[in-house]
C-alpha cells in the first residue's frame, strides 16, 4: 500500500465518520419536535401550543414519577401526543420537548 491510497482511505473514513456524526446530531433534533394532536402541524421548541395546554387542568401533575424535571414558576409540562412538552403558561411558548418514557 502506498502513501497515497493511504491518505485517499483515511480521507474517505474521515468522511463517512463525519456523515455518522452529522446523523446522530440531527437525531435529537426530531426528538424535539411534537405532532399537534388538534392541528396536525409540527411544533418545536419556541412555537407556540394551543390554548387548551396553558389550562391548569392539563398540566402533568407527578412529573417527578415520569421523570421530568421540576418546571418553573408559571409553566407545565403536558402530554401532546407521544411527548411531554414544558409549556408557559401566560404565553403558550414552547419551552421543552422530551419523549414519553415507557
Amino acid at each position: 500500500m502506498n502513501l497515497k491510497t493511504l491518505i485517499a482511505c483515511a480521507v474517505a473514513m474521515s468522511c463517512l465518520a463525519g456523515t455518522s456524526l452529522m446523523a446522530q446530531a440531527a437525531q435529537p433534533a426530531s426528538s424535539k419536535t411534537v405532532q399537534a394532536e388538534n392541528t396536525n402541524e409540527k411544533l418545536k421548541v419556541g412555537d407556540t401550543a394551543h390554548d387548551l395546554y396553558k389550562q391548569e387542568r392539563v398540566g402533568i401533575k407527578d412529573w417527578q414519577q415520569k421523570g421530568l424535571k421540576a418546571p418553573h414558576e408559571n409553566t407545565q409540562w403536558v402530554q401532546i401526543s407521544d411527548k411531554y412538552v414544558l409549556v408557559q403558561m401566560d404565553s403558550g411558548k414552547i419551552l421543552d420537548i422530551t419523549p414519553v418514557k415507557k
